[in-house]
């Protein structure tokens, strides 16, 4: 997310860690700051200055997990037309099976 966007999260009391807790030069490239956090009693706004990532890491990306979200596929799909390249990919892996709606609507909204 760009630097403007809120990130937020909700959590239970017992997993609030104080900022000493958060090793910072263990975080990856791909980890996203939290600027509010939510619990069951408080609203917690973090005031953190850890840089937010920037765009898409293509590269983390591994085509199973490209595979199951259409948007994604559209914007790589449509990046490498008009520029021309070819975007990198991730490694291959091994999803775990995703839950199957069943009943009336089955996710669509009906």
């Amino acid at each position: 997310p760009a630097d403007n966007t809120l990130v937020v999260t909700t959590v239970h009391d017992a997993q609030i860690v104080s900022d000493e807790d958060i090793p910072v030069d263990n975080l990856l490239e791909h980890d996203v700051p939290v600027d509010i956090i939510v619990t069951p009693t408080q609203t917690i706004f973090t005031h953190t200055t850890i840089p937010k990532p920037t765009g898409i890491l293509w590269h983390k990306l591994s085509p199973q997990k490209l595979s199951q979200i259409r948007i994604l596929q559209e914007l790589k799909a449509r990046i490498e037309k008009e520029q021309g390249i070819t975007l990198p990919v991730g490694t291959d892996e091994i999803l775990p099976p995703t839950a199957q709606r069943t009943g009336k609507g089955k996710g669509k909204g009906k």
